[in-house]
């Protein structure tokens, strides 16, 4: 069994984080700041946060900032930035990797995983506390 270690972090090797399921806990948008200036017809955006968790003990946090994007092949969300959690990624020997070495491997994970659809749509329905499993 996974424990948090006495500094909070829950430590895994990259290996690990496919088997963590993880739950959906809280989307929401961003408060578009008011432009009064912005006229009709103006370019806008839709940005908000979204916090994933495991329902298995010890507790699991990820969370991150995302946008919805207008490309040529059609609309996406994207993860923005690098996540907020209280996961370090460890090496296969369990040495703890450089923080942002850390992050960098689980923005890759999260960008790996189908996270938008479930963020999306709770955050447009002002939805909190659905469940969502990837």
């Amino acid at each position: 069994m996974k424990t948090v270690s006495p500094d909070g972090y829950l430590r895994l090797r990259t290996r690990e984080l496919d088997s963590i399921p993880l739950q959906h806990l809280i989307s929401n948008v961003d408060e578009e700041p008011f432009d009064p200036v912005q006229r009709c017809g103006g370019a806008t955006t839709l940005s908000g946060y979204t916090e994933w968790v495991s329902p298995n003990e010890p507790a699991l946090s990820i969370g991150w900032d995302w946008e919805w994007r207008g490309e040529s092949a059609g609309a996406a969300v994207v993860r923005l930035g690098l996540p907020r959690t209280n996961i370090l990624v460890v090496s296969e020997a369990s040495v703890p990797l450089p923080w942002e070495d850390s992050l960098q491997v689980l923005a890759h994970f999260i960008d790996a995983i189908d996270w938008q659809r479930a963020a999306l749509d709770a955050a447009c329905r002002g939805s909190v506390g659905q469940t969502y499993k990837n």
